[in-house]
Order: C-alpha cells, then sequence, then structure tokens
C-alpha cells in the first residue's frame, strides 16, 4: 500500500490553498467587473482579461511565487478596468479610445469597400457571418455593421422580415416576463412579495395541481396572465424512440 510522507501532503495542501485563494479572488475581482467583461468582450476587456489570466496562472505553476504580487496586480487591473469604464459611460472620447467604434460593413445590399479594410474583413468573412445569421444574400441585407465586440448586426430589408402582429394591424396584449416563485424546491419569498402574493396563495395553487409539498417542485413560474407553470422533480422522462 502506498503511503504519501508528510512533506508530500503539504505540498499537496499547498498546491490547493494557493487554487482556492486565486480562484476565490478572482471570481471576486471579475463579479465587481461586471456581466459586461463576460457578456460583450471588446478589444480592451479582452487585453484586461488576458493579462488577469496570465498573473493568476503565475502562482498556480510555481510554487515559490508568493501570493501577495498577484493578488495586488489582479486587483489594480480590476479596479482599473471598472474606473475605465465608468470614464467611457461618461465620456464619448474616452469610449473611442478603450472601444472601437461601430463600422457599417453593408448598406443597402452594397458592400462597403472602405470599411472592409478598415476593419480587415475580406468577402469570406463578411459572407461566414451573414450565414449565420441564415442571411444568404447581399441583396437582402439593408444594414451589416460590426460592433465593438466583433460580431456582425444584420439588419435585413423590410420586404423579407418576418411578418408580425403590426403588419396585419393586429393588437396584442402584453406578455411580459415570468417570475420565478419556486426554484428547486425552494419558495424564493422576495418573488412572491414582488407579486403581492403569500406563501398561502402558492401552496393552495400547488394543491390545484395534486402537489402536496413545495420540495416536489423543480420550478414553478407566474406569468403576467396569472398563469402558473410548475415542473415537478419526480416527472417521469418518457423515451421518444420508444414510442
Amino acid at each position: 500500500m502506498f503511503f504519501w510522507e508528510g512533506q508530500e501532503i503539504l505540498s499537496l495542501l499547498q498546491w490547493i490553498l494557493r487554487a482556492g485563494v486565486i480562484s476565490l479572488w478572482l471570481l471576486l475581482i471579475v463579479k465587481v467587473m461586471g456581466q459586461r467583461l463576460i457578456g460583450r468582450l471588446n478589444l480592451f476587456d479582452f487585453i484586461i482579461a488576458i493579462t488577469i489570466g496570465s498573473v493568476a496562472a503565475g502562482p498556480l505553476s510555481d510554487s515559490q511565487s508568493g501570493l501577495i504580487g498577484p493578488i495586488l496586480t489582479m486587483t489594480f487591473l480590476g479596479v482599473f478596468h471598472v474606473l475605465t469604464a465608468y470614464l467611457a459611460l461618461k465620456n464619448s472620447k474616452i469610449r473611442r479610445v478603450v472601444q472601437d467604434e461601430p463600422i457599417v460593413l453593408i448598406q443597402n445590399g452594397r458592400l462597403i469597400r472602405e470599411k472592409m479594410y478598415k476593419a480587415r474583413f475580406n468577402l469570406d468573412d463578411v459572407l461566414f457571418a451573414l450565414r449565420e445569421k441564415n442571411m444568404h444574400n447581399l441583396h437582402d441585407v439593408e444594414f451589416a455593421i460590426l460592433e465593438s465586440n466583433g460580431q456582425l448586426s444584420v439588419i435585413p430589408k423590410s420586404q423579407i422580415r418576418p411578418l408580425q402582429p403590426r403588419d396585419l394591424g393586429i393588437p396584442t396584449s402584453y406578455e411580459g416576463m415570468a417570475t420565478v416563485l419556486i426554484e428547486d424546491g425552494n419558495i424564493i419569498q422576495d418573488n412572491l412579495k414582488r407579486k403581492n402574493l403569500d406563501e398561502n396563495w402558492l401552496i393552495a395553487e400547488l394543491e390545484k395541481q395534486d402537489i402536496h409539498n413545495p420540495n416536489d417542485v423543480m420550478v414553478a413560474m407566474l406569468d403576467t396572465l396569472g398563469r402558473l407553470y410548475v415542473s415537478k422533480k419526480n416527472e417521469e422522462y418518457i423515451d421518444s424512440s420508444s414510442l
């Protein structure tokens, strides 16, 4: 039987501790920096992200490297990113420095050659991006705009847009967004209060669907029309291949 020596156990615990400290601190910094860093990664966000990642990797690859230096560096980068994002929000000139402005590559079905050169986009890049948007003909494109995060936004011509109720003059009612009242058996009291409801009402509604314990519910959602959708944890899965 293999037994680890005391020194090897201490070394293993050291690596685990390093990984835990760096991961938790990195999580804290990213949460402070906000969802913008993850949701729409522009050039400045990309530089900050890879720099923080490189700094965080140092203590995880070298046992002789200290933790204080990398932690301070990551903290500075996080604060610098938040401060710069705030200044860019207030000042358009700073915003143009830290992130590129949108570039129109197609207008009224025609490619704009100068803008493509500026964005380093060739014809294959444009056609590939259009196919991703289910656009297969340049003539059907009103505008194609290269956003600051590198994504191509496509606005089709009005003649080929999907038919909508307003095109036919059909009025529609407001739908809004459903509210989660139970998640994995836990009643979300804040959402109940926001809807001016209480737990007794929720229990009564569950009883109507033959559910006697909220712990049996995976999710319960209330839409804006007052309809309660419930999915139970123990609902049987039906294999469609056997039908």
